[in-house]
């Protein structure tokens, strides 16, 4: 064998699959065609279709000439839970007393003769629900309304009632449902109305089971019953769960159109305690499905040969849809080309590709193809096949695992994992440099895919995706949709790769990272505060209750805490967790930088564990305690109708001072001043808390537009004119009316709290400011004329690209993010006729004339912009209340000239209300992070000048 430099090597492999990429591309094709075919039916559990899956993909093994891992079989079998069905017993029955009275007292169940119920609820009339346990019951009935407790809102239907030994009936679903004005939002359900959520609180306050029923709003007199169906495999919920006909619940004097109709008028709870006990039992049993890993090897050589390197992908898919699909109610074949066609043909052509190049090595190590499945309800074949390995699970260097290749776009492939071990960054971007393949390295080894279960076990590990898009979980999923072509040079670059781990030039080393939450998190269940935990999907259908870890992620709160892999979860807050969903809703309940008591099971012993949640980033913060801001001094003079504004402060006291934003924490705000005898803005830093005071821009030119980087704030940005000089820029002309300078010297600095370590970040022509940043880290929003025109712009901090998010002739600036950035709200000019000809010569003065600016939503992606204003004044600096459904924001709506106020208006343009009313401006204001504060731009000291200096008050809702 002739030796020739690694590098050289690498590109020789390259060069030679490149050659053959015809070929490749043909044969992706041909392959993809087969596997996500009509007949294979989408593959799901328990279809013909995935056992025609699973023999092609062993056909194929077959071809190659690889050996069987599984002894003489290709195959390891496994089961899967796939449904619910009733089991023995169930019955259900009632006892009505009029003596039963608010006391509670138990009133007999049976009839003391027959030991039967004395009135039968019809088989037909009632049913379990899915995450229900089996269970007997015999108790004493309360009406709890909707069942929801949402103290953040101020509704809660387990005041005054004692839930205690007793079954909680309740409607589904929640008040307001058709309402936009709603607090529970009117147009989506909210989370207070999630079943399980509703069941986890009636359970933790001592109910034995839970009835649901539908109210006429929603059953539209259809007097229905669901189906029982499969809850996924996740744990049952503790306790009997069902659900009966409205028209049994109306015989026991409930009258559900009454309730519903008053609620929504009101939102004043009305829950009581029945006259009335049941008496029942409910039996419910899981079914499985039989489905089979498939795998072969590629035997090693020589002192290598005992190591392993696993190429994986899970075959599985949704079969005719469902619960999962994007289109739940859509029956039909879910084809899956990219999810996971794509990846399972690349492991067979990757297999393929590495029988000719490792043919004549002396020296190799085994190669284990494995195509899992059972991915899409919870990891449950790469689970099932890491406790049951073919191979020995500590001889394993590494896994590379393929999940959705099949659309690469600008030739961009994600590689997640790539902080699993230090050898993965240098190994894969000297492979993909010769296929022009651009990578996009994040993350350590956990995310919604097969690499997760090998991860867990100490394993280095990839996971290359080319993104999700429209045909995600739908049945537009199709094969012609594939980017055939792309895909083969995933599978170059991927034998690329496995060729230098199995000939040993390159060994990975685990490398437990201090890692945020996965980049991509899939079918994310949670949106609250973070713990740092992998759960361990295998054993989620288990009857023992609790969570049950993999892993904990490295640095996270669960791992400060001392909480380990291997760990049963059975209690969070005071709060039993039966389930994964009980234990996202306790992480819902809390705030990040609470610190809570976590119990586990360990070694068969409960532990008590004290955890300091941390943000959905994965970081956790130390609790904040209350914010004692000492910096400025009260400020006495009180307003007419300011009755938001309460313990008003003022921060600066001379010049003119504005946009101030909060540190993450609350602590500091960052803002822009023209001090006495200074030329123009600069950017400082102050300290709430001393009051501590400092320059943080560099004194050159002209700034605007300082903001922290999120979510730790460990650096700040701005925008600057340093660039094309040293001096003020010139003030504009105002001889012919008032205008924004708009100076195309203006670019993007990165800089450290402090100041230092300064660096320009935007580089093209034409003005580039006003960059505000998602709170949950990432990304942010910006002002640009790099297009020629001001518009919004994306920037990605992972890779430093942009997305350009609005494309209207005129001026778009201003942008915020909500709190969970899935919204964007900003200012906008959109001219028309001789008014555009009007903005478009004063910009190509670098000018702005603001004096109508409307307010405009849109979705964080660019989708769905609509118009919230049409008030025909200068309005500006939108800010999302804590609670994302309202905008606070500086206008002139009401007055003339440079009289301006802050409003609140709804989401949909609704409600405005006057929020200040002193005279002169005020303006440029935002929330403090816990929503507990605002801070603002005012003249009211001197309103008929031009001093403009910062105030902070405590928000009164």
């Amino acid at each position: 064998m002739k030796i020739v430099p690694l590098a050289l090597t690498s590109l020789l492999v390259c060069a030679s699959a490149a050659a053959q990429e015809p070929k490749l591309t043909k044969q992706f094709e041909s392959d993809i065609k087969v596997i996500a075919a009509d007949d294979m039916e989408g593959r799901g559990l328990g279809t013909k279709g995935i056992d025609r899956a699973a023999a092609f993909i062993e056909a194929r093994l077959r071809e190659l000439k690889l050996a069987p891992a599984f002894g003489a079989s290709y195959r390891q079998p496994f089961d899967v839970k796939t449904g619910v069905e009733l089991g023995a017993g169930n019955r259900l029955g009632y006892w009505v007393s009029g003596l039963l009275g608010s006391s509670g007292a138990t009133v007999p169940p049976s009839n003391p003769v027959t030991q039967q119920p004395s009135n039968p609820v019809p088989d037909n009339a009632w049913t379990p629900l899915g995450f229900s346990s089996s269970g007997k019951f015999n108790a004493p009935v309360v009406f709890v309304g909707y069942g929801i407790s949402a103290p953040p809102l101020g509704y809660d239907d387990y005041a005054g009632v004692d839930l205690k030994g007793k079954i909680a009936l309740m409607l589904r679903y929640e008040p307001q449902e058709k309402d936009d004005k709603s607090v529970f939002d009117g147009r989506k359900p909210s989370r207070w109305s999630a079943m399980r959520y509703k069941v986890l609180q009636a359970r933790e306050r001592g109910a034995v089971a839970v009835i649901f029923t539908t109210g006429p709003q929603q059953d539209e007199g259809k007097d229905r019953i669901p189906v029982l169906k499969n809850d996924g495999p996740q744990s049952p919920a503790g306790i009997p769960v069902i659900q009966i006909k409205p028209s049994v619940v109306e015989t026991w004097g409930v009258n559900l159109k009454e309730f519903q109709d008053s609620v929504d008028k009101d939102l004043k709870p009305r829950s009581r305690l029945l006259p009335m006990s049941l008496d029942g039992n409910v039996s419910v049993k899981a079914t499985y499905a039989t489905t089979s890993n498939v795998a072969a090897l590629l035997p090693g050589r020589g002192k290598l040969a005992n190591d392993v390197v696993v190429i994986g992908a899970h075959y599985d898919h949704l079969g005719y849809g469902g619960e999962h699909s994007m289109k739940p109610n859509v029956h039909a074949i879910h084809n899956g080309a990219d999810d996971n066609g794509s990846g399972t043909v690349s492991v067979l052509l990757i297999a393929q590709q590495m029988s000719e190049l490792l043919k004549d090595a002396p020296e190799r190590r085994t190669v284990l193809f494995a195509l899992f499945s059972g991915e899409e309800v919870g990891l449950a074949g790469s689970g099932w096949m890491v406790d049951h390995m073919p191979v020995p699970m500590e001889r394993v260097v590494a896994m590379i695992n393929l999940d959705m290749v099949g659309m690469l776009r600008n030739d961009e492939l994600i590689a997640f994992g790539a902080d699993s071990a230090p050898q993965w960054r240098p190994l894969l971007e000297r492979n993909a440099e010769p296929l022009k393949l651009k990578l996009i390295e994040r993350g350590d080894g956990y995310g919604p895919s097969d690499q997760t279960s090998f991860y867990a076990k100490q394993v280095p590990v990839i996971h290359f995706f080319t993104g999700t898009h429209e045909r995600y979980h739908a049945p537009e999923d199709k094969a012609e949709f594939l980017n055939y072509a792309g895909a083969a040079r995933v599978v170059e670059l991927t034998a690329a790769v496995a060729d230098e781990i199995a000939l040993g030039r390159v060994t990975p080393a685990y490398k437990r990272t201090v890692a945020a939450a996965p980049a991509m998190e899939g079918d994310s269940r949670g949106y609250g505060a973070y713990l740092g935990t992998v759960p361990d999907f295998k054993a989620m259908d288990a009857d023992k209750g609790g969570v049950l870890l993999a892993d904990v992620r490295a640095g996270g709160p669960a791992d400060k805490a001392g909480i380990r892999g291997g760990d049963r979860i059975v209690e969070m807050a005071e709060t039993k967790i039966e389930n994964l969903y009980d234990m996202t809703y306790a992480l819902q309940d809390h705030k990040p930088g609470e610190t809570v008591d976590v119990v586990v099971i360990r070694n068969n012993a409960p532990l008590k564990l004290r955890a300091t949640l941390g943000t959905r980033g994965g970081q956790a913060p130390p609790p904040v305690p209350a914010l004692e801001i000492k910096a400025g001094k009260p400020y006495e003079k009180t307003f007419d109708g300011e009755k938001r504004l309460k313990d008003i402060r003022q921060l600066t006291f001379s010049g003119e001072n504005a946009e101030a934003y909060f540190l993450p924490d609350g602590a500091k705000i960052i803002y822009q001043a023209t001090v006495p005898g200074a030329g123009c803005d600069q950017q400082y830093v102050m300290d709430l808390v001393t009051g501590e005071n400092k320059l943080v821009s560099s004194g050159k030119g002209r700034t605007t537009c300082g903001y922290f980087v999120w979510p730790k704030g460990d650096r700040i940005v701005y925008a600057s004119t340093e660039s094309g000089g040293a001096e003020c820029p010139p003030k504009p002309d105002y001889s012919k009316g008032y205008v924004w300078p708009v100076y195309s010297s203006f670019e993007i600095y990165e800089a450290k709290p402090d100041g230092s370590d300064a660096k320009r970040i935007t580089n093209t022509p034409g003005y580039d400011a006003e960059m505000t940043w998602c709170h949950k880290g990432g990304k942010a929003v910006f002002t640009s004329m790099r297009d020629g025109d001001l518009d919004l712009y994306e920037w990605d901090a992972a890779t430093g690209k942009t997305k350009r998010l609005t494309n209207a002739p005129g001026y778009d600036g201003g942008a915020f993010y909500n709190a969970d950035c899935t919204e964007i709200v900003w200012r906008a000019l959109h001219p028309t006729g001789d008014a555009l000809a009007e903005y478009k010569a004063l910009l190509a003065k670098d000018l702005v004339r603001p004096l109508h600016m409307e307010l405009f939503l849109m979705n964080a992606d660019g989708t769905n912009q609509r118009q919230v204003t049409s008030n025909g004044a200068a309005n500006f600096c939108p800010y999302f209340t804590p609670d994302g459904k309202r905008i606070l924001f500086a206008s002139n709506v009401d007055s003339t000239g440079f009289q301006f106020d802050l409003w609140l208006i709804g989401k949909d343009g609704k409600n405005p209300e006057r929020v200040t009313t002193a005279s002169g401006f005020d303006g440029f204001q935002t929330f403090s992070p816990d929503g507990k504060y605002v801070v603002w731009s005012s003249s009211r000291t001197k309103p008929d000048g031009h001093e403009m200096n910062l105030f902070i008050a405590k928000w009164a809702e």
